[in-house]
């Protein structure tokens, strides 16, 4: 079986490893489109938060801790894995209070490490011949009223991937 960036392997037995490997590489290449989107598409995608964590910790999970069942798997050559930990390296000197206009979400469409960021991102989509994929979302958000007005209890994003 070959990896189909497509395909919905949440909807596989994940309890079966490969299944389950496969699917944290849909989640990567998720997020390396999302992070090479521009700033406005990143927030759409991420949706009420803080944009910029989010992004970073997704990476962290899907691409740090796994990335060596890529490799076994096939998913990543090494050449790609350099360029990956590149990227986590950037988020790492960026990391806690060494830059926190980084981590400002209100700053993200303006600040220039984002979009060294994006760049590196659109980069390693290149390398793994992914570049021609986009994001398409469901969300679900529910509200209560309160004293103040409307307020969020519960958002839920489903992303796939399509091609463009």
């Amino acid at each position: 079986m070959k990896f189909q960036p497509t395909y919905n392997y949440g909807d596989t037995d994940l309890t079966v490893d490969l299944n389950l490997i496969y699917w944290k590489f849909g989640e990567l290449v998720k997020n390396l489109v999302t992070l090479s989107s521009n700033a406005e598409r990143q927030t759409e995608i991420i949706g009420i938060g803080a944009t910029c964590c989010e992004m970073a910790e997704e990476f962290n999970t899907y691409f740090t801790m796994s990335y060596r069942s890529f490799v076994d798997n096939n998913l990543l050559t090494p050449a790609q894995v350099d360029k990956l930990i590149e990227l986590d390296k950037f988020f790492d000197e960026r990391s806690g209070c060494k830059s926190p206009d980084f981590w400002d979400e209100l700053t993200l469409g303006i600040n220039a490490d984002w979009e060294i960021v994006r760049q590196k991102a659109s980069k390693i989509l290149e390398y793994l011949q992914m570049q021609d994929l986009a994001i398409e979302f469901d969300r679900k958000e529910e509200y209560e009223m309160t004293n103040n007005g409307k307020r969020i209890i519960m958002q839920s994003t489903k992303l796939r991937l399509v091609y463009k």
